[in-house]
């Protein structure tokens, strides 16, 4: 497995089983709705690295998916999206939360946004940084039913995950 494949790997899954260090965040909504299955949305990419999205896409399902829950198959969706003429990941964000339900069956749609992703070359050393933020919201009833942010580095030496 490549390096930066490993680090999304850990980041999705802190970024989706963390929030232990946030003791305060209310879970009420999230186990009141009991969703089962998840809509990964293509992330919002605000780093240089033009294939971040669909790696933090696709690598963020493996976690969810062993977690209990039915992640739709991003190929798939992304297919759907791109045969409606839906390519962009920021117009996909902004559909109806009710469409999205109505065309995907799902019970949640996972939001995601990148602020960081690559790596920095040093005279000696690299660092591979990756740094999102994700939200959880319920199609059927447009509630928020989780948020979070993480970032994840190699630089790290014990910890690789840092909840923000």
């Amino acid at each position: 497995m490549k390096m930066p494949a490993l680090f999304l790997l850990m980041f999705a899954t802190l970024l989706l089983a963390g929030c232990a260090q946030r003791p305060s965040y209310d879970y009420t909504a999230f186990k009141e709705s009991k969703p089962t299955s998840i809509l990964v949305l293509p992330p919002l990419n605000h780093s240089p690295d033009v294939k971040a999205g669909a790696s933090l896409q696709s690598q963020i399902t493996l976690p969810l998916a062993e977690s209990g829950y039915y992640v739709l198959p991003v190929a798939v969706t992304n297919e759907t999206f791109r045969q409606n003429g839906v390519t962009e990941a920021a117009d996909i964000h902004a559909l109806p939360i009710k469409k999205l339900h109505e065309i995907y069956g799902a019970d949640t749609a996972l939001y995601l946004d990148i602020q960081n992703y690559g790596t920095s070359y040093l005279v000696v050393s690299s660092e591979t940084v990756v740094t999102a933020s994700a939200r959880l919201v319920d199609l059927r009833t447009g509630k928020l039913l989780w948020e979070g942010k993480a970032s994840a580095s190699s630089a790290e030496p014990d910890s690789y995950t840092q909840i923000l």
